[in-house]
């Protein structure tokens, strides 16, 4: 499938963390074309194709941020709390799909600038409020205390290469597995998890690790690409290809392996240096059972944990060879 027509649909529904099953019945058959399919007691998606090698174990998070509902207010208002690191500096005046008994639109309140004296109304305690156009007795029909709130779904084209969504972390990372998968001809035993909770913890990771009992595995998440306003230092660009991780919790070998092919291949890449914990589920599959070896790809993403992720179809495609060749030499 064209990189971009299936980063549309993946990135089509949320699935804040806790409810990524709802990601699951939209997205199945698609998910199918790639290998059997389940869903473990933790709401991961496993995929599945059999081999004869070694068994590796890949890993994208299915799960995004959002927020949940925790109150009901006068006027029909709808008290949040954020689920996972949801940036609060962005969300005033977003646009809402609250999961009630129905899909319901609204948008975060926020007041005019000719009333606050430019002030944000935004807690910094990660909660906020938001409007459905009901009244108090409308809402409480419509909305039940502990519902899961998503930014609405959506998905631009910027320019010639560069997609943005709320989405893009991390449904990038599952585009580019399941076009490593499109592109490889490993005869290795593969267990893809699309995992559930990462944003809150890793627990969807954690589990299906465990269960998996792989040889070796290899995680793709998200990370900094530069903006005006960042240290160039601590970021990687976008468009110059997939962003390889060395850290003290990776192995090193299969990080230098991947090097290797990318320099073999004349796949761009970048290194990203990290001192200790990767902050990915990376962390959480290396120690599993009685340790897993592993290694990070990341795609590079402006504006993380915003309404607009934006990252480059090129880097996707790019991560989406490295890893297919990476599968066949492992």
């Amino acid at each position: 499938m064209e990189t971009k027509l299936l980063l549309q649909k993946l990135t089509s529904h949320a699935g804040v963390a806790g409810e990524e099953k709802s990601s699951f019945e939209s997205l199945k058959e698609l998910f199918s074309q790639y290998g059997s399919v389940s869903c473990d007691d933790t709401g991961s998606i496993i995929i599945g194709r059999e081999g004869k090698g070694k068994h590796i174990l890949l890993d994208a998070h299915l799960d995004t941020i959002g927020f949940v509902v925790t109150g009901i207010e006068d006027g029909g208002f709808l008290r949040l709390s954020k689920v996972g690191g949801v940036d609060m500096r962005t969300v005033e005046g977003a646009e809402l799909i609250i999961h009630g008994k129905k899909d319901i639109f609204g948008v975060v309140c926020t007041v005019p600038p000719h009333l606050s004296e430019g002030e944000s109304r935004v807690s910094k305690d990660g909660t906020c409020v938001a409007d459905i156009g009901m009244t108090k007795e409308q809402a409480e029909n419509a909305v039940a205390l502990g519902d899961k709130v998503s930014f609405k779904p959506c998905f631009y084209e910027m320019g010639e290469n560069a997609v943005s969504s709320p989405y893009i972390d991390d449904r990038g990372g599952v585009a580019v597995l399941l076009k490593a998968l499109e592109y490889t001809k490993t005869e290795n035993k593969i267990t893809l998890v699309l995992s559930a909770q990462e944003e809150t913890g890793g627990s969807g990771a954690t589990c299906a690790a465990f269960n998996a009992g792989a040889d070796l595995s290899l995680a793709v998440d998200v990370s900094f690409a530069h903006t005006p306003d960042s240290n160039i230092r601590e970021c990687g660009k976008l468009g110059k290809g997939p962003m390889i991780g060395f850290s003290p919790i990776l192995d090193r070998g299969l990080s230098e392996l991947l090097v290797k092919i990318a320099e073999e291949k004349g796949i761009p890449y970048q290194k990203e240096i990290m001192n200790g914990r990767t902050g990915t589920n990376a962390d959480h599959i290396t120690v599993s059972r009685g340790g897993v070896p592993s290694a990070l790809v990341s795609l590079p993403q402006k504006y993380m944990h915003t309404p607009v992720e934006t990252a480059d179809v090129r880097d996707i495609e790019n991560c989406a060879k490295l890893i297919a060749s990476f599968l066949e030499r492992v």
